[in-house]
């Protein structure tokens, strides 16, 4: 399981801003996608994209249903899908890619 990259500081300043999605489990944290939409739908989207990923990181744990809430994002059993706060920008930064 790989994160996805942010692009360069080019790429950026061609499109709108993308939020960084992750998802958690216990202290573990990775990084699905960055989109543009902060949505609930958008939200979803990833979770379904990656849902191979989400599984592989739950385990044998029962996940139950899914449920949403605007400050924690999608829950699913011990795992939850949410946006962490941090734009593409700010990821691409802290990597040391933009000075």
């Amino acid at each position: 399981m790989t994160a996805p990259n942010p692009r360069t500081l080019t790429q950026m300043q061609c499109y709108r801003t993308s939020y960084e999605v992750a998802v958690t489990q216990g202290n573990v944290t990775i990084r699905l996608a960055f989109i543009a939409r902060r949505t609930r739908g958008a939200l979803l989207t990833v979770a379904q994209d990656n849902g191979s990923q989400i599984l592989d990181l739950i385990g044998d744990r029962p996940v139950g249903d899914a449920t949403y809430s605007s400050t924690t994002g999608w829950t699913f059993g011990p795992a939850r899908v949410h946006f962490t706060g941090r734009t593409e920008r700010d990821v691409a930064s802290a990597m040391g890619r933009i000075v």
